[in-house]
């Protein structure tokens, strides 16, 4: 089976003069500015969130569900994301999702090593392969933005919004500590230390989230940790990791998705070659709804 859609998250650099295509996207810049091109507005997703977007459900809800043994006193869960942060003269800057290395065990030993804190405060951490979840048994009132927003970017310096932002933010700083004394032996030389966690996406547990079954191709590791690549109808990746589920001089999907910088541009085959970059500051863009159901109806 041929995938009709690829979607690629981070796919835009923010420039003076509007956004600009990914370096590690060039090798098919060629393809891409043959095509048709609609510019749509578009929030910030995770490949994981755009995968719960297709599907119409939640994807902090969708993980949950994979996750055995949630206790029956949990109420609220959260989506985790494990980062590397750079010091910076005047701001601590992420280091891109795209980039991160991430596995089972790597979350295995996060768990082992942050539940006696994370305990004392009512909550647990638990994972399903590389995928992270945060139960709690009284919910946090606290709205993090979604990790998409801020991959490669700067952290915020600010408080989460809600009444429990600050608690969030003394949690996240607790976790911090305990990463700086402590990482797991089995990450291989090269690979970059673990800073913290950021949590987003809060539901009210439990749920019982329907998911359509289809295959989706992924590099992400908390994607892939929750998806089927047999077979796949979508393929779904961080710019940084196209290369490795796409060859520069294949043909690439008949509908096409770059995501990022608060834009989607979709990508459709012409019979008529367009002539042209691919890039431009989208001087009118369509509801981010419309995006989703073609999306939807292509799959």
């Amino acid at each position: 089976m041929t995938p009709s859609l690829l979607i690629i998250t981070q796919a835009f650099i923010s420039n003076q003069d509007g956004v600009t295509l990914h370096p590690d996207l060039f090798l098919w810049q060629q393809q891409l500015t043959s095509r048709k091109k609609v510019w749509f507005q578009c929030a910030e997703r995770t490949p994981v969130e755009w995968y719960a977007l297709l599907q119409g459900v939640d994807a902090t809800a969708l993980l949950a569900g994979r996750v055995d043994n949630l206790s029956d006193n949990i109420s609220q869960c959260w989506s985790v994301t494990p980062y590397h942060a750079m010091l910076g003269r005047d701001s601590v800057r992420l280091y891109p999702e795209g980039l991160f290395t991430w596995s089972e065990a790597d979350a295995t030993w996060l768990c082992d090593t942050l539940n006696p804190l994370l305990g004392e405060e009512g909550m647990s951490l638990h994972h399903h392969g590389a995928a992270l979840l945060l139960g709690c048994q009284e919910p946090l009132d606290a709205n993090p933005l979604s990790f998409a927003a801020i991959s490669g970017k700067a952290m915020p310096n600010r408080h989460h919004e809600g009444a429990d932002g600050g608690r969030l933010n003394r949690l996240i700083a607790e976790i911090q500590m305990v990463l700086h004394q402590q990482q797991p032996e089995q990450r291989q030389a090269g690979e970059v230390e673990i800073s913290g966690l950021w949590f987003s996406n809060p539901v009210a547990w439990p749920q019982n989230p329907e998911e359509k079954n289809y295959g989706v191709a992924t590099r992400n590791p908390h994607l892939a940790a929750m998806v089927d690549g047999r077979n796949a109808a979508v393929i779904i990746s961080e710019a940084e990791r196209v290369e490795g589920l796409l060859k520069g001089s294949s043909p690439l999907p008949k509908h096409v998705v770059l995501a990022g910088e608060g834009y989607a541009l979709l990508l459709t085959k012409s019979l008529l070659p367009r002539i042209g970059a691919v890039l431009c500051s989208p001087k009118s863009s369509k509801p981010e709804s419309e995006l989703l159901a073609y999306a939807r109806a292509w799959l």
